[in-house]
């Protein structure tokens, strides 16, 4: 922070300072012909962050349409910052889309989901987990974690929505700026979905 910003006043003999006032005392603010500070426009008329409902709504379709971009064998992540919680895709190419969502096989003591989140995982249409995570044998057909294959024509907006609904109402996700997300496989070194608005996992 600036020395600037650290020594502007926030209140004068008890009155707030007008914010044209403290704009000023950050330089470079334009004058009228008489001196006074001339500010751009007031923070009446400055933009609003969309509402939370909006927030989702936009991150769903930027989120179907990164699903759209992932070629074969590429996968992408969805976690809650901080927390195990995550939703992951993955493109099988002419198989179609895997999709899965952390079961407590991988969740820590204290954080394990609860036998409502179970139960509305499963109303949300997921499968329950079939397999043990170090189980001897592979089975192409189920997985560890709660899962879902789907076959092309993908529907990949409902997918992003099936995403939402189980990041938001089960692993607790308030917002979409409380996620952040990963992504890799194939041959490319680097895949970035800037659309998302969310930042890139720091372990990529």
């Amino acid at each position: 922070m600036s020395e600037a910003r650290k020594n502007v006043p926030m209140r004068a003999s008890g009155k707030a300072v007008p914010p044209a006032s403290i704009a000023n005392q950050l330089g470079n603010t334009p004058t009228t012909e008489h001196g006074n500070p001339k500010v751009p426009y007031f923070l009446a008329d400055a933009p609003r962050q969309p509402k939370t409902v909006d927030a989702w709504k936009r991150f769903g379709c930027e989120l179907a349409e990164a699903l759209r971009g992932l070629e074969e064998d590429e996968w992408l992540v969805l976690s809650l910052k901080k927390r195990y919680r995550f939703v992951q895709f993955m493109n099988q190419g002419s198989a179609g889309f895997r999709a899965e969502t952390v079961s407590d096989f991988y969740l820590k003591d204290g954080d394990r989901l609860s036998e409502s989140d179970g139960a509305l995982l499963l109303d949300l249409g997921w499968h329950a987990p079939t397999n043990l995570p170090d189980e001897l044998g592979f089975d192409p057909d189920g997985s560890p974690n709660y899962f879902l294959d789907l076959a092309h024509p993908v529907p990949l907006y409902e997918l992003a929505a099936l995403a939402i609904s189980t990041l938001a109402n089960v692993h607790e996700a308030p917002h979409p700026n409380t996620l952040e997300y990963s992504t890799g496989g194939g041959n490319n070194g680097t895949i970035r979905f800037p659309n998302l608005g969310i930042r890139r996992a720091s372990n990529c």
